[in-house]
């Protein structure tokens, strides 16, 4: 069996953190793969998976038609069982190739694309979007064998907004190694700290964070945030915020970094604020850390994490709302410790690496 991994980076996002994952799962199974990816990255697990020795190659060309050509002829020369797309441009380039060379396609959906949300970010353009989902619905319904899903509310999303068949689809999370089982220690702070991980987009909510941290900061709450991600659109109205609102003291916008998975062991309350997402990999790792969550109330999240067991929702729109979540916690150390055990059976029950890894080469296994 021999694969072929399309993707448009190897960046710093949970699509790019699960390729790299795979990679390492696959090896250790000694099934051949080759990444190809769109872009190069200087942010994000591209040099680990280099340092690694593992075949990963660049496009060369530029434009759509071209890279969809070259992809076709990767595909072509490296007589591959399985060419499985990841991310959105990929997804495209690797349908279209289907013009050019005969392959097995399966394609990976790991958002809400569709998502009225999306819509109301001020950088999308609502006209071309809904010509992207024309071509979305078409070119997926002839060129995809099959589809994997990281969540069921993905898979509904993309039946429901493409009419796509249900049958084509397979849904398997995404997997992270247990920290708390490997690491065992997991100290807490006197001042409790606050934590997120997103990259500083639109669509991961952090605008709103900052105005409920502004409140509880107001009210006389202690506290710290620090804020975990690479750098992206957001990051001028964010450091804008924090200086306009004196919240220096208080939040910490840190960057994207390697060392998240500590960073994790060493907090309190773990905050996700997100407007949509397709699962979200930092709210697993955050689970395998033994942390009590708050996040926003969406369909896809009351799929990751349990009501009231190891998760408070709020309406991320609603600042007071945001601000009662992360002072429930606040308030009460001791629900946070049972709120946190509960996170990691979640974890152990649905998100372990190793069973969901396993999944996915019995995927590859079953398309071959």
């Amino acid at each position: 069996m021999k694969i072929l991994i399309v993707i448009d980076s190897l960046g710093s996002g949970g699509a790019e953190r699960s390729t790299a994952v795979m990679s390492d799962y696959l090896t250790e199974k000694k099934i051949a793969f080759t990444i190809f990816c769109l872009d190069k990255k200087e942010v994000g697990v591209q040099q680990q998976l280099q340092e690694k020795s593992y075949d990963v190659q660049f496009v060369k060309s530029s434009g759509f038609y071209n890279q969809t050509r070259e992809i076709a002829a990767t595909i072509k020369r490296g007589k591959y069982c399985v060419v499985h797309s990841i991310l959105f441009r990929s997804n495209l380039r690797t349908r279209f190739a289907k013009l050019f060379t005969k392959f097995t396609h399966l394609e990976s959906l790991v958002n809400t694309t569709y998502s009225p949300a999306r819509f109301k970010d001020k950088r999308v353009n609502a006209k071309v979007l809904s010509i992207y989902k024309i071509i979305d619905r078409i070119s997926g319904k002839r060129f995809v064998d099959h589809f994997h899903s990281i969540t069921q509310t993905v898979k509904d999303h993309y039946i429901n907004e493409l009419g796509l068949s249900e049958f084509k689809f397979t849904v398997i999370y995404r997997g992270r190694e247990d920290l708390i089982e490997e690491h065992m220690h997991n100290e807490k702070n006197d001042i409790p700290r606050l934590i997120n991980v997103g990259r500083h987009e639109f669509q991961k909510g952090q605008l709103y964070l900052l105005r409920a941290v502004k409140l509880l900061k107001e009210r006389g709450y202690q506290f710290s945030l620090d804020i975990y991600g690479r750098v992206g659109k957001v990051t001028p109205e964010l450091e804008s915020y924090i200086e306009e609102h004196q919240l220096e003291d208080v939040v910490n916008l840190r960057g994207f970094s390697h060392e998240v998975p500590y960073e994790l062991l060493k907090s309190d309350i773990f905050v996700f604020p997100s407007l949509y997402e397709g699962l979200g990999g930092a709210l697993i790792e955050a689970q395998s850390a033994a942390l009590p969550i708050a996040c926003n109330d969406i369909p896809v999240l009351r799929e990751v994490v349990n009501e009231n067991q190891n998760a408070r929702f709020f309406e991320v729109e609603n600042v007071e709302s945001i601000a009662e979540a992360i002072k429930y916690f606040l308030d009460n150390p001791e629900e946070r410790i049972i709120y946190g055990k509960e996170s990691l059976k979640n974890f152990q029950k649905k998100f372990m690496e190793s069973e969901n890894n396993a999944r996915m080469l019995e995927l590859y296994q079953k398309l071959c």
